[in-house]
């Protein structure tokens, strides 16, 4: 056998050795089954209650008085009644309200039911000097100032009095006014049914 026969002899076998070696190895990665991928991660549901913590019918409180509504028991806040920015009051308005004694018959406020419990047991005294005197049984308990706005019908209430120190306005029809906590200056929505009378209180009213 001459030399170049047995060179070829030897390249075929070990060509015919590779080959199914790779025949093996192609035959293992068929049957070999494929690692499933991962699955991909979702984000959990959002819990609505998580979106809206407060809801939309939250209730911060309620009594029996008002239930589903929040009380708002404490005074209103102080401010400063700008007495100083008007002229003076006019004389027939000095005469109107000094003319007698006013009852604060009732009141009326949108967060607080018992609000009117601030304000029965009071009577005022104008006087044409424009101060004024806060009576419970027929005693006084505070004094302070008042003024009138004819521009806007609003009276200037000065005092220490916080259900009273503000300005309110006045829609009027005779002896009987009704007091509105809704001008610049008072943002209490609080209503006030102010009776005027010629009798004086008695120490039971």
């Amino acid at each position: 056998m001459s030399k170049n026969m047995k060179i070829n002899l030897v390249l075929a076998c070990v060509a015919t050795v590779l080959s199914w070696a790779t025949c093996k190895n192609l035959q293992k990665t068929a049957e070999t089954p494929a690692t499933p991928a991962p699955a991909a991660q979702t984000e959990p549901a959002m819990n609505k209650a998580d979106m809206y913590p407060m809801r939309v019918a939250h209730v911060l409180g309620s009594n029996d008085d008002a239930a589903g509504t929040v009380q708002v028991t404490t005074p209103p806040n102080p401010v400063t009644v700008p007495m100083d920015r008007l002229p003076t009051a006019s004389t027939s308005r000095k005469a109107y309200l000094s003319s007698g004694w006013w009852h604060l018959d009732m009141a009326f406020s949108p967060s607080d039911t018992m609000v009117h419990v601030n304000y029965k047991p009071k009577w005022l005294k104008f006087r044409e000097d424009q101060t004024f005197d806060i009576l419970i049984n027929n005693a006084v308990v505070e004094s302070g100032k008042w003024n009138w706005d004819e521009a806007t019908n609003q009276i200037y209430i000065a005092c220490k009095d916080p259900y009273l120190n503000n300005t309110w306005k006045v829609n009027d029809r005779g002896f009987l006014m009704i007091w509105l906590g809704n001008t610049d200056i008072n943002v209490t929505g609080i209503q006030i049914r102010v009776v005027g009378t010629k009798t004086p209180p008695t120490a039971e009213n």
